[in-house]
């Protein structure tokens, strides 16, 4: 389908920007559809760069999906994310461009904005395998900027199931300070 439609797509965007404010914002079906098709092939860039665009010119969702484009590029991000995480995959650039929105621009629920600040000092613990291994992070900054990630996920939402890893970063920065003594 993206074959045929991408080029549809293209042109709108190309033509869009020729418009007047008033005829550049009007409902495309076909733009929506292609930019969620995007995300489901895996085309997170051009996925991204098309979501993007569509919540600039206030583009409705695709269909019978009920969520609006914020929330649903990142429930997508987000699962990507992790499948890439457990695999020792790098979640870059992707994750990072939309933690930002979701930590500055976006507003979506408490719980969600937790699960991006928990997933995010995770991130910063995993090990090449994609294990979360504190006990293996030797940099002190690092581990305090993990905490602070996750301390904010905490604050954002109270089951955010941080506790033990908050505990585990505090064991290992002590661990650190008295190996700095010797």
């Amino acid at each position: 389908m993206l074959p045929k439609w991408l080029p549809i797509v293209d042109e709108y965007l190309k033509s869009r920007s020729a418009a007047s404010e008033k005829e550049r914002i009007h409902d495309n079906p076909i733009f929506a559809y292609c930019t969620v098709w995007l995300f489901d092939i895996g085309d997170l860039g051009r996925g991204l760069e098309l979501a993007f665009t569509a919540i600039e010119l206030q583009q409705p969702m695709a269909g019978a999906i009920k969520r609006k484009w914020p929330g649903f590029i990142a429930d997508t991000v987000f699962d990507w994310a992790e499948q890439q995480a457990e695999h020792g995959h790098s979640i870059e650039p992707y994750f990072g461009t939309v933690f930002k929105r979701v930590t500055s621009e976006w507003k979506l629920p408490e719980q969600v904005t937790a699960k991006f600040y928990k997933f995010a000092g995770l991130a910063l613990l995993r090990a090449a395998n994609g294990e979360i291994t504190p006990s293996h992070v030797g940099d002190a900054n690092r581990l305090k900027q993990a905490d602070q990630l996750l301390e904010k996920a905490a604050s954002l939402h109270k089951h955010a199931q941080v506790k033990t890893v908050r505990n585990k970063i505090a064991m290992r920065l002590r661990a650190l300070e008295e190996a700095t003594k010797l």
